[in-house]
């Protein structure tokens, strides 16, 4: 069925390059899925020690957190397609390496490169959401967008699984590298007008704005930072050892708990524009953050296996308010100019958050004589407080 037949059905459907735009997000993040389900047995099998395919995993997170902010100004002035292109070549090429090589050095070049491409590709999908869609309906846009993602990441582990059992370790990457490919085709096809940087008085106005932006993009990125911190944490590292520890719960349960929380997730994404057209956007992030906090409690207090189904949802809940909402926020308050380095700032905020939440959480749990409890409260002090400052300084304007 065409777009047009599409829209008479579905009036609120987003333009046909968004369109377009999703659903290469989500082979993007379903590519990386399958990569990520054999990237430590393919490691371990070329020699490598578990502390050297932790270091790689690490170092390929450090990469995306160095190159976001960068990536996000190459993306304005080279442009979002181009930019996403390259991520893609790149992909292609680091993918092919993979495949190739037969030595640990290599190995452990080309999946750091993949980190960089994953980077470049993210952070102008994000900027290029805001790009192409309109403000009245920001929030749906990016809820799509956090679909997408979730939804493919979701996916693809488990085609990763499939392939590297039918046809071995290679076949993921090859997988991968295939769907790059077909991204660069996309991208070439797609009809797409976007922000450039030879606007000169869009470029004025963005250098002229760049004050505002950096002192509210310091309280959504607090706030950004805060919330992938806490679910990091708690919800990915402290339920399943609460759960398996303390009530006997089977990795089987504890992953439908989880699933439960990332069901919730989808199922609140379409009700995440209501929520801030009755609220505003200020009070859906404090909403976001209530709710969390309630998770967080919830999961440190409670003396019954239900009190975690319940957390896992309520951190669902909590997320699908808060990522778009957040994401909306500074795409509003950022000029045309300034959209690829403010989604680079968010982007650098979750990475930072997804390295130090598991650490920080770890070594509050041992250290502070509360075992997870300890833990707990680092995320409850940390979000908590985020977002009273969130609250006073946004509540000012």
């Amino acid at each position: 069925m065409r777009i047009p037949a599409l829209r008479q059905l579905f009036p609120n459907l987003p333009s046909q390059p968004l369109l377009i735009l999703l659903l290469l997000v989500f082979f993007k993040q379903a590519g990386n899925g399958m990569v990520w389900t054999v990237l430590a047995l393919n490691g371990q099998d070329l020699g490598a020690s578990t502390a050297v395919v932790g270091l790689m995993i690490s170092l390929y997170g450090g990469t995306r957190l160095a190159m976001n902010i960068p990536a996000g100004y190459a993306s304005e002035k080279y442009g979002r397609r181009r930019m996403m292109s390259a991520g893609c070549a790149v992909l292609v090429i680091s993918s092919l390496w993979v495949v190739v090589t037969d030595d640990l050095p290599s190995f452990f070049i080309a999946v750091i490169i993949q980190g960089l491409a994953s980077s470049v590709f993210m952070t102008s999908a994000l900027a290029s959401v805001a790009d192409l869609g309109t403000a009245g309906r920001r929030i749906e846009d990016m809820s799509l967008y956090q679909a997408a993602n979730m939804i493919g990441a979701s996916m693809g582990p488990a085609l990763g699984g499939i392939l590297a059992g039918l046809w071995g370790y290679d076949a993921p990457f090859w997988a991968n590298g295939l769907i790059a490919l077909c991204g660069i085709a996309a991208f070439a096809a797609m009809p797409w007008k976007e922000f450039s940087p030879e606007n000169a008085h869009k470029t004025r106005t963005a250098k002229g704005q760049m004050g505002a932006l950096a002192k509210q993009g310091a309280y959504i990125g607090l706030m950004y930072f805060s919330i992938f911190y806490v679910r990091s944490a708690s919800n990915w590292i402290l339920m399943p050892l609460i759960a398996h520890e303390r009530f006997g719960i089977d990795l089987a349960h504890i992953g439908l708990m989880l699933t439960a929380g990332s069901v919730a997730n989808l199922c609140m994404l379409g009700f995440t524009a209501p929520l801030n057209r009755m609220v505003g956007r200020l009070w859906a992030v404090v909403i976001s953050s209530l709710v969390t906090l309630l998770a967080c409690a919830l999961l440190a207090f409670g003396d019954d296996p239900s009190y975690l189904w319940a957390s896992s949802i309520l951190f669902g809940v909590g997320g699908a308010i808060a990522t778009p909402t957040l994401v909306a926020y500074i795409s509003d308050i950022a000029a045309e100019g300034q959209r690829g380095p403010a989604m680079g700032l968010l982007r650098t905020c979750q990475d930072l958050a997804l390295m130090l939440g598991p650490i920080l959480t770890g070594l509050l749990s041992d250290h502070l004589g509360l075992g997870y409890q300890g833990g707990l409260l680092g995320c409850l002090v940390l979000l908590a407080g985020a977002t009273i400052i969130f609250r006073v300084g946004e509540g000012r304007r």
